[in-house]
């Protein structure tokens, strides 16, 4: 019998190397949002920008027009809404619905004129981030001018303690979700169309539900006699709650020495060693 001359079948497959983004200290993994995250992981490609582009000049586009443009835009729509409804409603239910899409142009600019994609969540994460910190910086600035001239030093401290808090974080699930929308694999054939558009809308109503639920117990509290106090169980409860959820949406662990890095390989998309060489 003539010995064969197909080439030796390949070797079994095997394990992705492990991510950069597990390496160093993270804190206890979780995993409560396993389905959106396999979802989330299905709309991920490479873990860095074409070109070998830095994200830095994206983020800081993002946070300077949400400091500039998109807090004179949220103006422009609240204050007739403020003369119209009253304090309560605009703080309540008005603030979280225009700000959060206001914050969300911003990212849509780098998008479009600048990343040409999102690779992956965390990007769309921290794109979100600076988007909020610029617009809380600004807004921020505009209240302490106001706490200043009465004399409220109280104030003053209250609203620098809580400015890198509130803003970025509720701005990070919105830009989760500006990812989900443009991901290059959700316009691929055979991708749930109803996942392209669950997600994104899923994430800004997250960050709408956030922004309304801090914006929600401060002013009730301060209405029950807190002061400026009102804010601390934002900072010790809400806050905590949120950035866990955001935590594990991200992949159920938080590392920003290496935050860009993709650490889930999605079902939809395993991991495929490469062919082997064709035979001599």
């Amino acid at each position: 019998m003539e010995p064969s001359t197909y080439p030796p079948p390949p070797p079994p497959p095997t394990s992705p190397p492990a991510s950069k983004g597990l390496r160093g200290f993270h804190g206890p993994a979780t995993n409560f949002f396993r389905s959106i995250r396999n979802q989330l992981a299905s709309m991920e490609g490479a873990s860095q920008l074409p070109g070998g582009k830095r994200p830095t000049a994206g983020l800081l586009v993002s946070l300077i027009f949400s400091a500039t443009a998109g807090l004179g835009l949220t103006l422009l729509v609240q204050i007739p809404l403020l003369a119209a409804f009253g304090l309560v409603p605009v703080t309540i239910l008005f603030a979280p619905l225009t700000e959060e899409p206001v914050k969300a142009l911003g990212m849509l600019i780098v998008f479009f004129f600048m990343w040409k994609t999102i690779p992956n969540r965390r990007y769309g994460a921290a794109l979100g981030a600076a988007s909020g910190l610029g617009f809380g910086v600004a807004e921020s600035i505009l209240y302490i001018v106001q706490l200043a001239a009465a004399g409220s030093a109280e104030g003053v401290l209250v609203r620098v303690i809580v400015t890198p808090l509130m803003h970025p974080l509720w701005s990070a699930f919105v830009g989760i979700g500006v990812f989900a929308l443009f991901s290059s694999r959700s316009a691929q054939p055979g991708f749930k169309r109803s996942s392209r558009w669950f997600l994104p809308l899923l994430f800004l109503g997250l960050g709408m539900l956030t922004h309304c639920v801090w914006n929600t117990l401060t002013l009730g509290l301060s209405f029950a006699g807190l002061g400026y106090f009102a804010t601390v169980p934002d900072i010790i409860v809400i806050f905590p709650v949120f950035a866990l959820v955001l935590r594990d949406f991200l992949g159920g662990h938080f590392n920003f020495q290496n935050f860009f890095e993709s650490t889930e390989v999605s079902p939809s998309f395993p991991f495929v060693p490469p062919p082997p060489p064709p035979p001599p």
